[in-house]
């Protein structure tokens, strides 16, 4: 097979990688970019060329994200959709597409996968009809959303500035909200306030938020707080959402539970790369170590948007385009003068957002509590590891998340551990009495998505007949 050769190959469609792309082609950059999805944009902007997804959309995000992504289109970019990496071994990039895995080469990557929900355990979150926040916004976005009565809503439970959007566009799309169950801090809230002054070096995004604010609030929807052990019951389905507040346990009907808890960087493939990575005691996640062009501990490697940090899309573009231009410095297809030129807006306009979303950082920081779920709660899908079985580990000595991991298989599915493996350390955590972060990181090994054995020796020219299987 022939393989492909760029100078900058890029790992993702979302913001900061249409606008890494567009970026690097301005400054005369060869580049191919892969992403999962049959069409460019990411979360912020997924399915923004539709017609349905525009009405979701306020006008600005729609604005902005139709004119990225006609950029980006009309760049020259090498464009793979639907293509799946699953591996990256130097400067090759190996690919799955169609069913058909393929490699190419670049003399610069940079990874802007983006962020996740986090994954959060509780009892009954396996039962259909409960899902994350941004699962619902990709119905929302494909037109593909469930009929929801008025005698069994949704309801909302979480803590993140999500919540706050999706409510706006279930409202929006005139479904019924039974209620929004706060499972955030009130006393970390309240020690947040003196840093936002500094949220108002970014009056636009403070407005937005302000507005559906106002919007959620006009609607009435009963907003309950300090939200504890939260538990969806029904038969083979979501019937009803009990949970324990200030006044006691509660229980309410719901069609449909949306969780949030946060959002997070994803660092699977940094992780499997041994990149350095870092832990935030804030965010209680792990995150790459970069500097504000998204250099990593690897100096062919770059890591832009909120895969590296999370900050916004807004600041996902600034962070992209950086990269993007960087990359061409790097490979001094551009001068430093000129990169130096090329990059000051975006390198004023980003420091001044990282100031101001450290307030939010800080305001929906996630209690550790959520993840105090009972014995029986599933950490792992894959596997069916319940909490009590990591606890168990370590009544046995287990302390290290990576052993914990041999002993349970918690972690050894499908998904790698992208589901369960922060809750595993948590748990592991609080029942050692250490710090997340002292109990390690579950270790990622290649290939990052499943492959399979078939695509893999067929891609190095090993080929199996039918005879053999796959």
């Amino acid at each position: 097979m022939k393989v492909s050769n760029f100078d900058c190959a890029i790992i993702g469609a979302g913001p900061a990688g249409l606008a890494a792309a567009c970026a690097a082609r301005e400054c005369g950059l060869e580049v191919a970019l892969l992403d999962e999805q049959p069409a460019p944009g990411g979360q912020l902007f997924r399915n923004v060329e539709s017609p349905l997804t525009q009405r979701v959309l306020d006008e600005a995000d729609k604005r902005s994200g139709l004119e990225l992504v006609a950029r980006f289109r009309e760049s020259g970019t090498d464009y793979r959709p639907q293509a799946t990496v699953w591996a990256i071994e130097g400067t090759t990039v190996c690919y799955s597409r169609g069913g058909v895995s393929e490699h190419l080469t670049a003399s610069h990557i940079i990874l802007t996968p983006g962020g996740m929900e986090r994954p959060v355990p509780f009892p009954g979150w396996t039962l259909p009809g409960v899902m994350g926040a941004g699962g619902m916004d990709i119905l929302l976005r494909s037109a593909s959303l469930p009929q929801i009565s008025p005698s069994k809503p949704v309801v909302l439970c979480g803590n993140g500035p999500l919540l706050l959007l999706l409510a706006c566009h279930l409202l929006d799309a005139g479904v019924p909200v039974a209620a929004w169950l706060d499972t955030g801090d009130m006393a970390r809230r309240m020690a947040a306030l003196p840093r936002m002054l500094a949220a108002l070096g970014d009056l636009a995004y403070l407005a937005k938020g302000l507005r559906m604010a106002r919007r959620v609030l006009a609607s009435r929807i009963p907003i309950i707080r300090n939200v504890r052990n939260v538990r969806a019951e029904g038969d083979g389905h979501v019937e009803f959402v009990r949970f324990t507040d200030s006044r006691g346990e509660q229980r309410l009907p719901a069609g449909m539970l949306l969780r949030h808890e946060g959002i997070i960087p994803r660092t699977h493939i940094p992780n499997a790369l041994g990149l350095e990575l870092t832990w935030d005691n804030v965010q209680r996640c792990w995150h790459p170590v970069t500097d504000i062009f998204g250099r990593t501990s690897c100096g062919h490697i770059a890591i832009a948007g909120d895969s590296a940090f999370v900050h916004g899309g807004d600041a996902s573009l600034l962070k992209g385009r950086l990269a993007g231009i960087d990359a061409a410095r790097r490979l001094h297809v551009i001068s430093e003068a000129e990169a130096e030129h090329r990059h000051a807006e975006a390198l004023h306009g980003l420091r001044r957002l990282i100031r101001a979303r450290d307030f939010l950082r800080h305001v929906f920081a996630p209690r550790p509590e959520i993840f105090e779920v009972p014995d029986e709660t599933i950490v792992c899908r894959c596997e069916n590891v319940r909490a009590g079985d990591i606890r168990a580990a370590v009544h046995e000595g287990f302390t290290n998340v990576n052993e914990i991991k041999r002993f349970t298989r918690c972690g050894m599915g499908p998904c790698q551990g992208r589901m369960c493996g922060q809750a595993l350390a948590e748990i592991a955590a609080q029942a050692t009495g250490l710090s997340p972060h002292s109990v390690d990181m579950l270790h990622v090994r290649m290939p990052f998505r499943p492959v399979t054995l078939n695509e893999y020796c067929t891609l190095n020219g090993l080929g199996l007949d039918d005879s053999q299987g796959a």
